[in-house]
């Protein structure tokens, strides 16, 4: 059986947990597991968060049997919209998390009673009066239901509640911290009591509070929701809600899978919340964990946050450093062997060449960087590691996500898959395989977004030195015949003077002229007449092979430079060019004929010679081919 996983900010407490509850029963049955995350927040940019959500247009929802979405952690209602679009046309049976979908099975939380009880609790026990609320982001479900339940829980006990004193945070500390200093700056009495929607952004108010002289929670009472790590082993100890978030998914798991096989279950199903008052609202700490249970897990986390955050500052100069996308994937596999997951693939969006397209420019490294707005519709893994050894895969259809050889069905394995981009640009996507990197290491994302930034660094200065080759090209090259340009001419024909100087070489210097110009531009037009000249410098520069210098000296007027000519091999290269030009006029499907005089000089060369004097002689031997030409032409008229 294989499921797909959608939600967000796997790293946090609450949706850690429910991925353990997950993952424990799926693997015991076998049950392959792919969880597509992300970590957009209500305070990111349109852009980033774009970004960061595109990883839930990747999976092929058709080729699972069931999915799991957690629809209240993506901020983002459009994406939650395409999603559960995407559920329905695929046809296969949805648990949805916390929030109700139509046709879809739904797994729940108590939110209600949890609030409701947390502020009975400070009403009735500790005598609370004026109360604060800090609220979770305002289109979020779960804070909706916990600020409704608030209100009610004032209401029902006759208690006034002040709405200045209401703030929209987004789940992380700082903006707890930023409610308090809002409601500190208020007008009148301070809040006696604040009840924040996570347990997060009750700690941000404390030391917030702390910073500004309260004591909680002699001063001020103060309460968090989902009983997190942070929460139950800070001290005060914060009072909060403890929720089966491990329960809700090990029996939604159970749900699915019993859909799948053809088992009845209902509809929906609501889990039960445990209250725990405990020291930041005054109470006794009953449920404290045991100390020594507590201090390993404090020097098990330094030991951690110490190790990695050493590889996420370090890794972060030597990727951005890279030069080269070569180099940073050198880079990258120094630092997965270092973290040493059990599979990393390192995905990316194959991309056609699509703005260096100029003759003779080579891009920075081997592989191209470009940034799009969605997934290209294959994907190559220039980076894979698995066994302890890297290797790589070519290109494969994105709709397949990863080569069938590396997902092998029916072991009870589970695969992480994260967004490669940078803000809106996205660059691929990877994949850990086997691994609880993702949900266990607070760090290992912005590793991640080492990545990310390092692909960006290459992309620019890829598009900056496409930049600069074009200017070059702009400045040395004709942009009508790709030949150069006088500047570009009179930059290296020097070289060549010196070259056939030190060898004691002849010069060759042919100057052509193209024949009927005028008539062409009269009669077919300027356009016409531009392509006719665009024909002549693409059979000079086909027959570029020996170190020649082709320019666009004038309007339709070239010149070719060259050294170790004799005057048979400067007849050859002149007939050369006639054979072409015949060749074109016979395939060309013109009615007019392209047609040229050359002149040729040969000349042992000096240091003071000036190249438009040697210029100046190979037109006067053209000058003398035309001129025969034209006696050729008037002795044949009648």
């Amino acid at each position: 059986m294989k499921i797909a996983v959608l939600i967000g900010g796997l790293r946090f407490d609450s949706q850690r947990r429910i991925m353990n509850g997950i993952l424990e029963k799926a693997v015991f049955d076998g049950t392959d597991v792919f969880i597509f995350t992300c970590d957009s927040w209500t305070y990111s940019s349109p852009y980033y968060t774009k970004g960061e959500t595109a990883i839930f247009s990747l999976p092929d929802l058709k080729d699972y049997d069931g999915v799991i979405l957690h629809g209240d952690t993506v901020y983002d209602k459009s994406v939650i919209s395409e999603l559960v679009k995407k559920i329905r046309e695929a046809r296969i049976p949805c648990i949805s998390l916390n929030v109700k979908y139509p046709g879809m099975l739904y797994m729940g939380m108590d939110n209600a009673n949890g609030i409701y009880g947390i502020v009975e609790h400070l009403l009735q026990v500790h005598r609370a009066k004026h109360f604060a609320f800090i609220s979770g982001p305002e289109e979020n479900m779960d804070s909706t239901e916990r600020w409704e339940s608030f209100r009610k829980a004032l209401a029902d006990n006759k208690i006034p509640f002040d709405n200045r004193y209401f703030y929209y945070g987004d789940y992380h500390p700082e903006s707890g911290k930023k409610a308090v200093g809002y409601f500190y700056d208020l007008p009148g009495a301070f809040p006696d009591a604040i009840v924040a929607a996570n347990d997060e952004m009750a700690l941000g108010a404390f030391y917030k509070l702390k910073e500004l002289g309260y004591e909680v929670p002699e001063q001020v009472l103060l309460t968090g929701y989902d009983n997190a790590i942070v929460g139950r082993n800070h001290s005060p100890r914060i009072t909060s809600v403890e929720r089966p978030e491990t329960e809700l998914g090990a029996k939604a798991y159970e749900k699915l899978r019993d859909v799948i096989l053809g088992k009845e279950g209902s509809e929906e199903t609501t889990l039960k919340s445990h209250l725990i008052f405990t020291e930041s609202c005054g109470c006794h700490d009953s449920e404290a964990e045991p100390e020594e249970s507590f201090r390993m897990k404090m020097i098990t986390d330094k030991l951690h946050v110490t190790e990695f955050s050493e590889i996420v500052k370090s890794s972060s100069a030597d990727f951005t450093g890279a030069p080269t996308f070569e180099q940073l994937l050198a880079e990258i596999r120094r630092y997965i062997k270092l973290i040493n997951p059990n599979e990393f693939y390192m995905c990316m969006c194959v991309v056609e060449d699509s703005y260096q397209t100029d003759r003779n420019y080579e891009i920075t490294g081997k592989t191209q960087i470009e940034a799009l707005s969605q997934y290209a519709p294959e994907i190559c893994i220039p980076l894979i590691y698995r066994r302890g050894e890297f290797e790589n895969y070519g290109r494969f259809p994105v709709e397949k996500f990863l080569p069938d050889k590396y997902t092998v069905a029916g072991k009870g394995r589970f695969y992480t898959v994260v967004p490669l981009h940078y803000q809106d640009r996205c660059y691929g996507y990877c994949v850990i395989g086997n691994s609880r990197l993702m949900m266990d290491s607070e760090l290992f994302h912005l590793f991640i977004m080492n990545i990310n930034n390092a692909l960006e660094n290459l992309r620019k200065q890829s598009m900056l030195n496409s930049m600069v080759h074009r200017l070059n090209r702009m400045w040395i090259y004709d942009t009508l015949t790709e030949v150069f340009n006088r500047a570009g001419f009179f930059k290296f024909a020097p070289n060549l003077i010196h070259e056939a100087i030190d060898r004691k070489e002849n010069l060759f210097i042919l100057f052509l002229d193209l024949d009927g110009l005028k008539s062409v531009n009269d009669r077919y037009g300027h356009d016409e007449g531009d392509a006719f000249i665009k024909a002549m410098g693409m059979i000079l520069r086909q027959l570029h092979g020996n170190g020649e210098l082709v320019m666009r000296y004038g309007g339709d007027e070239f010149v070719v430079m060259s050294k170790n000519y004799t005057d048979e091999k400067a007849a050859g290269y002149i007939r050369r060019i006639e054979r072409s030009i015949d060749e074109y006029n016979m395939t060309s499907g013109k009615e007019y004929k392209l047609g040229a005089s050359m002149g040729y000089s040969l000349v042992e060369p000096e240091e003071d010679m000036k190249l438009e004097d040697l210029i100046e002689v190979a037109d006067q031997e053209m000058y003398k081919v035309k001129k025969a030409k034209k006696e050729r032409l008037k002795n044949q008229q009648p």
